[in-house]
């Protein structure tokens, strides 16, 4: 046993020192871009989506602040339902339509310096692209509805000052700071994230390694074999899956150390991933999204935001799986 504990920290540790400085480099440099105001010049790729919809400024600027922040950007809407501004359902179309911004915060934050490094460059980074192909689905659909519910919609630029800001006109929000305060605010940053992450990390590589020094794998497969010959996936989708239910972090570690080791594929990780979603969504957006949005938006709006963005992420989630199940 201790033969076969003394390999597993081996492998954890060896996993440690390849994966983190990789995951460190990206936060701090993310965070830095962050802090200094160059994630502004990514305004471009907003505008043009939230242009072809009908909605009004406020909500225009909504969709391009939920880049730095949903909750500033959920925070305008909650201020223009409140002055009639915005109706409910252009509310709820704009959080949909904020999806693929909000979405490319998340790229520099956490899939660029966390997924990718973990899952390797191409597994990681199929995972991602069908992650923001599905936010951007969710944004036309959002635009969709907004061009079809919002007929008379005003959007010309503001004739009522934007919350927090005197100036009468669109403007994207500005994080600007001296460099020096940047950077120590960018290793604080990174020092949080890296103080999460490694925890989990570390304890889930040792797991795993222990857990394939016994053959468990083995025994667990044999177990799961009826059902996953049914949908044509390894047995260790259900594993990833179940652990990416638990945590986020563990379920991306384990779908990393076994595609490592050469015990499942790219499809199966990215099955798994997203089964992850799928299983886990009710209590993800009940635990994360439902408290936020009836703190902003009251309790029966923000059932209804919820449960819109919900079923369709679901929704998408699902015809990827059916999607990559059939190839």
């Amino acid at each position: 046993m201790i033969h076969i504990l003394t390999l597993a920290l081996m492998y954890a540790l060896y996993w440690m020192v390849r994966v983190v400085p990789v995951i460190a480099i990206g936060i701090f440099v993310t965070s830095f871009a962050v802090n200094i105001g160059l994630m502004r010049k990514f305004e471009v790729l907003i505008k043009p989506i939230s242009s072809k919809a009908n909605i009004s400024a406020l909500s225009a600027l909504a969709v391009v602040t939920c880049t730095f922040s949903t909750t500033a950007g959920y925070s305008m809407l909650a201020e223009g339902l409140d002055k009639n501004i915005v109706s409910e359902r252009e509310l709820i179309a704009t959080t949909l339509i904020s999806s693929f911004p909000s979405i490319l915060s998340h790229l520099f934050t956490f899939f660029l310096p966390v997924v990718i490094p973990i899952l390797g460059l191409t597994t990681g980074s199929i995972y991602v692209y069908l992650v923001g192909l599905g936010a951007f689905l969710k944004s036309c659909i959002g635009i969709i509805l907004a061009r079809l519910w919002l007929k008379d919609t005003d959007t010309s630029p503001f004739k009522a000052p934007i919350p927090g800001d005197d100036l009468h006109h669109v403007r994207a929000p500005t994080v600007v700071v001296a460099n020096k305060s940047a950077l120590s605010k960018s290793a604080k940053s990174t020092y949080k994230m890296l103080k999460r992450i490694l925890p989990a990390m570390f304890i889930t590589l040792l797991l795993v390694s222990v857990a394939m020094e016994l053959d468990l794998f083995d025994s667990f497969s044999t177990f799961l074999e009826p059902l996953t010959i049914i949908l044509g996936v390894e047995s260790e989708v259900v594993l990833i899956t179940a652990t990416r239910i638990v945590n986020t972090y563990s379920g991306l570690i384990l779908a990393g150390s076994l595609l490592n080791r050469g015990v499942i594929s790219t499809k199966g990780v990215i099955i798994a991933l997203l089964l992850g979603n799928v299983v886990s969504f009710s209590t993800r957006f009940v635990k994360h999204s439902l408290p936020l949005h009836v703190s902003l938006f009251g309790p029966r709006l923000a059932g209804k935001t919820v449960t819109i963005n919900a079923a369709t992420t679901l929704a998408i989630d699902v015809l990827f799986i059916a999607i990559l199940l059939t190839i």
